[in-house]
């Protein structure tokens, strides 16, 4: 998957940033974790798209606004469900690597640490373990549907 791809390709700038004192490689190590997660959830929304063909023009017209701003309650807020807790957690957690990825690729006046990388790439890699274990849950498929721009 290309998700896993860049995934790994976040870890190696973060690396080559560290290692180099390259601030460069350290901002793409963030961006590049955050578009590891953008392409987990599309991959996930558009593998099931029973037309194959279409699937790359399908994956396209997600809308990163539109991911990002899909609401989801949990049924019972004061006692969410372990499902409804790790979407959340989710939904949070592509908020805050969007944030850090226009940060990272806007702010020019950024003095990008180490630190900021490695929370960023941990923050991908838990929301890859979260996500892969509530994709298949109806209340996940529901909340792709949101981030596509489906109302519920």
């Amino acid at each position: 998957m290309l998700a896993d791809d860049l995934l790994e390709d976040a870890r190696h700038l973060a690396a080559r940033g560290d290692t180099e004192k390259r601030k460069s490689c350290m901002r793409r190590a963030v961006s590049t974790a955050y578009y590891a997660i953008f392409h987990l959830i599309v991959e996930d929304f558009v593998e099931h798209w029973e037309f194959e063909d279409q699937r790359a023009r399908l994956a396209r017209m997600f809308d990163h606004k539109k991911m990002r701003d899909a609401a989801f309650t949990p049924k019972d807020e004061k006692k969410p469900t372990p499902v409804e807790t790790a979407l959340m957690d989710v939904k949070t957690a592509f908020r805050q690597l969007q944030a850090d990825r226009h940060r990272a690729d806007y702010d020019l006046a950024w003095n990008i640490v180490p630190t900021d990388v490695e929370d960023a790439i941990t923050l991908a890699e838990d929301t890859f373990r979260k996500w892969r274990s509530i994709r298949d849950d109806d209340i996940a498929r529901h909340h792709l549907l949101s981030m596509f721009g489906a109302n519920r």
